[in-house]
């Protein structure tokens, strides 16, 4: 009897330790199905989340395009204008695109540089912005105009280029002149135009570099040599 009630006693011992592990699996299983669910929800909101952030980044996007559009536009202007490119053609081929036009830029830089230094004072063997004598004032000039390998000698000067007669003279040439009528040059200028020449010179009124007429006797009778620039 006593046999029996032992097997009964631990028949329920089993039951009841099974449906303890059973309800146990259950609640376990209840919980990973619910942070599961709650996992899927959480996912679902950054998802969302990051598509309004990108949702937010397209007007960049949009206006970095509208801006690329406006600097394909702007580089397309000067193509949808070709007057404006044959304008600029003609500009430029008119600056020096012939010997005549070279030679004329080549004499109008010369004669800029010397107006510069109009009212320097003449000093004999000077050839800087303190005081020039004759030849000085050409050396300098013609080398601030790059033309570097001009001699400091007035007699060197004389031979350093096309020679001109006195009635071939340009403007920018250089005129040179003795002071005993088929001597050798003392003294120079570059020719201006209207019959003058810009030099540093030695006359009544003024000692230095200054601009004189030079269409009468005296430098006609005086003149030895033209140097043209070209």
């Amino acid at each position: 009897m006593s046999n029996t009630k032992r097997s009964k006693n631990t028949k329920n011992n089993i039951l009841i330790i099974a449906s303890v592990i059973f309800v146990t699996v259950a609640v376990i299983v209840f919980v990973i199905s619910l942070s599961l669910l709650n996992g899927g929800e959480k996912s679902g909101g950054d998802s969302r989340t990051l598509f309004v952030e990108n949702s937010s980044s397209a007007p960049e996007s949009s206006e970095l395009s509208e801006s690329s559009s406006a600097e394909e536009s702007t580089s397309s202007t000067p193509e949808s204008h070709p007057s404006s490119q044959e304008s600029s053609s003609d500009s430029s081929s008119s600056v020096g695109s012939s010997p005549g036009e070279i030679e004329i830029s080549r004499a109008q830089e010369i004669l800029e540089n010397a107006r510069l230094l109009m009212g320097t004072p003449f000093l004999e063997g000077g050839s800087d912005t303190d005081g020039f004598d004759s030849s000085g004032f050409v050396y300098y000039v013609m080398r601030e105009s790059g033309y570097i390998s001009c001699p400091r000698d007035i007699r060197e000067q004389a031979k350093m280029g096309i020679m001109r007669e006195f009635d071939e003279k340009k403007e920018g040439d250089i005129l040179f002149f003795s002071n005993e009528i088929g001597g050798e040059p003392n003294f120079a200028g570059f020719y201006s135009g209207n019959g003058k020449m810009i030099g540093s010179l030695i006359i009544s009124s003024f000692e230095g570099v200054v601009e004189v007429n030079i269409e009468n006797d005296y430098y006609r009778e005086h003149f030895v040599a033209g140097v043209g620039i070209s």
